[in-house]
């Protein structure tokens, strides 16, 4: 058993997908919220569950080129698509592979999940480029998928040449089912079984409290027990590749991981990149932002480390100047630290 970061572990090899997500090299493409399961874990958020949106990482996409940009601007080397279920329109999906592709060449590698597959959404999303697939069976059919149509599905998809694998949460006090549902993965060949940590969201905090399910801790969003048991799977299958990847790894390095690519593109040089991903900059605030512009020249700062920010009403500047201004303007001023995402959001906020 290989261990990873945030208490992750697997065995076998990790596939390339997964390897690619902890560099931060996967763009995160959601391409609806729309899907026919009805499962009590899905975490997504109400701005996304069940709603026909679509988002490249934190972006709303408003055309096919805006997915290009996030892209570009992670440095990409592959994307992971995502819902709701993306083959519920897999025309659609098909359609964002191809540009993908196009833009970015063979080796950008696209992986998919999925609960679903009628043999046409996967022949037209494996025709378009489509290199990986990873189905999630609901857990209430872990123990009969022989009898499931996910035998034909598997088939289909490793008839078009594509990688297969099985990815879903470790479910406390389901032992038996997935056990049952890994010796099913084996037998078909599944390439890997991807075991995720039982995670509470504010969608289905209700639903997992309602089947006895226990938060860790107040810092942590992990369901006790789930990574007791993805672990105990790891370890009793050690020539099959079992991965489990914890709510920390997700946080602590995917997610790290690729903020420090976005930043990389997103700051600019009157911006200060932390060691975490974060950017710290330098805001005035005040009645009118053209009127603190004109002042702060007066006081003699540079022109070019003047920015005018018109969506949040306020003026940036290098924070390293801040307190060279402190006693000398009448506004207010403070240093913040943001995402380099594209709705920024702000995790701290300093007055000066």
């Amino acid at each position: 058993m290989r261990h990873l970061s945030g208490d992750s572990a697997y065995n076998g090899k990790l596939p390339v997908g997964c390897q690619m997500c902890a560099r931060g090299a996967k763009m995160v493409l959601f391409v609806s919220g729309i899907c026919d399961a009805k499962c009590f874990y899905c975490p997504l958020s109400e701005q996304k569950k069940m709603k026909d949106v679509m988002y490249a990482d934190e972006m709303p996409l408003s055309n096919m080129r805006d997915v290009i940009y996030e892209a570009k601007m992670i440095q990409a080397t592959g994307t992971g698509i995502t819902g709701g279920d993306p083959l519920k329109y897999y025309e659609r999906t098909s359609e964002y592979i191809k540009i993908l592709k196009e833009e970015f060449g063979p080796s950008h590698h696209i992986h998919l999940y999925t609960i679903s597959g009628s043999k046409e959404a996967i022949d037209t999303t494996a025709k378009a480029g489509l290199d990986e697939i990873r189905f999630h069976p609901p857990e209430e059919i872990w123990n009969m998928m022989d009898r499931s149509v996910f035998k034909d599905r598997i088939k289909w998809s490793k008839d078009n040449g594509m990688v297969v694998g099985i990815e879903v949460p470790s479910l406390p006090g389901r032992e038996k089912e997935t056990l049952a549902l890994i010796d099913f993965a084996r037998r078909m060949e599944v390439e890997f079984i991807n075991l995720n940590e039982l995670e509470f969201s504010e969608t289905n905090f209700e639903n997992l409290l309602g089947k006895n399910y226990k938060i860790k801790s107040d810092y942590e969003s992990g369901a006790k027990g789930s990574q007791n048991l993805a672990i105990k799977m790891v370890k009793e299958h050690p020539d099959y590749a079992v991965h489990y990847c914890s709510a920390a790894f997700k946080d602590g390095v995917q997610l790290k991981n690729r903020l420090k690519r976005r930043a990389k593109n997103a700051a600019r040089s009157i911006d200060v990149v932390t060691k975490d991903g974060t950017i710290i900059k330098g805001i005035v605030e005040g009645a009118n932002i053209y009127e603190i512009r004109e002042e702060l020249i007066r006081l003699g700062v540079n022109q070019l480390d003047i920015h005018i920010n018109p969506v949040k009403k306020r003026v940036e500047i290098p924070p390293w100047i801040m307190e060279d201004l402190k006693g000398k303007i009448d506004y207010d001023l403070y240093e913040i630290e943001e995402y380099p995402t594209w709705d920024a959001i702000e995790v701290e906020r300093v007055k000066i």
